[in-house]
């Protein structure tokens, strides 16, 4: 099945998905995977109609590819996890109804951590040797992932400023965590998160945030 992956998109699907339109129908693609952070623009947290409208694109793009027979697949990053475990930062929008609105849609999505494609792990950040896949990883999240949620969401790693040796999968660093402590059991991956001005590969993994 011929699948597309989009990466990160904070708060541009208004631009990129009308593009990934473009190549469904060019390609004839079956599937389409979006790596995650669909929310937060630097400089847009008091921005709320802006969160609104590009997330009801969001939504509605995914349902009408779905009336195409086309399988869409949305993973969560670490820009939404924080929503949907109530916990309001410095770069989430600032109001709260707009806050808990975006908390709403994103259950709606139905996210999740991971995805097999073929050979490859698919998840928003990557799987280092400190974390394991767990069945829940490829269910849509819903409320009762709260406290799993809350644990992933607090483990960043060193290079992103956290404590941990390596972020887990909706932290991990591309160029640190993922080369340097490489995941045995996991040797093929495809991650976003860490932005790279070109596709690029090493060591089996695939980085695919190019919107720098």
């Amino acid at each position: 099945m011929k699948t597309l992956l989009i990466g990160d998109t904070h708060l541009m699907n208004q631009l990129i998905l009308p593009k990934a339109s473009e190549l469904v129908l060019e390609l004839k693609v079956k599937r389409i995977i979006m790596i995650g952070d669909y929310t937060d623009q630097w400089g847009g947290t008091i921005c709320e109609n802006w969160y609104k409208d590009d997330l009801r694109f969001l939504y509605q793009w995914k349902q009408e590819m779905k009336l195409q027979g086309i399988e869409v697949v949305l993973l969560a990053g670490n820009h939404d996890v924080p929503y949907l475990i109530d916990k309001q930062i410095y770069y989430s929008v600032s109001n709260l109804n707009a806050f808990n609105w975006v908390k709403e849609i994103l259950f709606d999505l139905d996210l999740q951590i991971a995805y097999q494609l073929d050979n490859y792990l698919v998840s928003h950040a990557g799987y280092t040797e400190d974390y394991w896949l767990e069945e829940w990883h490829f269910n849509p999240l819903t409320p009762e992932n709260k406290e799993e949620l809350i644990w992933l969401h607090d483990h960043v790693g060193l290079s992103r400023g956290g404590k941990y040796i390596t972020g887990s999968p909706i932290w991990a660093d591309l160029n640190h965590d993922l080369n340097n402590f490489f995941h045995q059991e996991y040797p093929k991956q495809i991650v976003g998160h860490t932005p790279i001005g070109v596709i690029q590969t090493n060591n089996s993994i695939i980085g695919i945030d190019t919107l720098v």
